[in-house]
């Protein structure tokens, strides 16, 4: 009986150590099964943290066009207002000047000439420091400032001759083919400058801010082929753009004007069309990669 209790002990002492040299052996592989799941989550939660700056940045990036897209517009609504105050100043001098006794009429059609030439003058001086050129770089800036200069050195000629000419018809004259004939400030200087602003900035925006993001697209291992065709037809659309608008800048007198001026603004309007594709196309690409991450971080 003695040694039957003790063979009892014997065998509970065993399983009591059969059972904590298990538990040893099990408890590590939980713990190390926990820190996995622990690894895992964290990935995740860094993946998902990248995602958010990401879009926080575009969503920036998007904020920030609309304000300039916005300053542009109101820029524009400005010069209108401009134009049009002016338009009714020049309907009164000009109607002063057909009104005008015969002993005035030489004086109002000076009057008139004068101020015509004077509203140009105050507009070009505006563009010439920097109202419409401030986003322009330096070399752009430049030759936008060297046609502007042109057109104000004609305009202050065309000004001094026609208060000294000594008929109401040679006044007329000067005014319909020098002041206005020649310079064409309001219907083309004006849009030709700010035309060689915009498509200037495209091309510095595709030399620079976004060559670098297709470099670090291809650091990612991503294929930029259809990214940098797009961009390189970009460039070259806003290159053309520049060059028609500095055309028409450098000669607003031109009888061609108005056909050079759509001409311009039509492939203006291409090489925007192509920048909003190559956008496109770099939101895709970044969405890859942030796709890729996730997949590499899943367990």
């Amino acid at each position: 009986m003695t040694q039957l209790i003790f063979k009892m002990k014997k065998l509970g002492l065993f399983g009591l150590s059969f059972l904590i040299v298990g538990n040893l052996l099990v408890t590590p592989m939980v713990y190390v099964s926990a820190e996995d799941g622990n690894s895992s989550s964290g990935s995740n939660e860094q993946s998902e943290e990248q995602k958010k700056a990401q879009e926080a940045l575009l969503e920036k990036a998007k904020k920030q066009r609309e304000i300039k897209i916005k300053a542009a517009e109101e820029l524009r609504e400005k010069a209108k207002t401009e134009r049009s105050t002016s338009r009714e100043n020049y309907k009164k001098l000009l109607e002063e000047a057909k009104t005008a006794k015969e002993d005035k009429k030489l004086e109002k059609s000076r009057e008139l000439a004068k101020e015509l030439a004077e509203g140009r003058l105050e507009v070009l001086k505006k563009l010439q420091s920097g109202e419409h050129t401030k986003n322009c770089r330096a070399a752009a800036k430049a030759e936008a400032v060297t046609a502007i200069n042109a057109v104000i050195t004609r305009l202050e000629k065309d000004q001094a001759e026609a208060i000294t000419l000594q008929t109401v018809d040679s006044i007329r004259t000067k005014i319909s083919d020098d002041i206005i004939g020649k310079n064409h400030v309001y219907i083309a200087v004006l849009p030709a400058v700010r035309g060689m602003c915009i498509s200037d900035k495209i091309v510095g925006l595709v030399e620079g801010k976004l060559a670098t993001i297709v470099t670090r697209l291809k650091a990612d291992g991503l294929d930029t082929t259809k990214l940098e065709a797009l961009l390189a037809d970009t460039k070259a659309k806003a290159q053309s753009a520049y060059a028609a608008y500095k055309k028409i800048a450098n000669n607003p007198g031109a009888t061609t004007y108005k056909a050079d001026l759509a001409a311009a603004k039509t492939t203006l309007k291409a090489a925007k069309s192509s920048l909003s594709a190559a956008r496109d196309e770099i939101d895709l690409l970044k969405e890859t990669v942030s796709d890729d991450s996730t997949s590499s971080d899943s367990p």
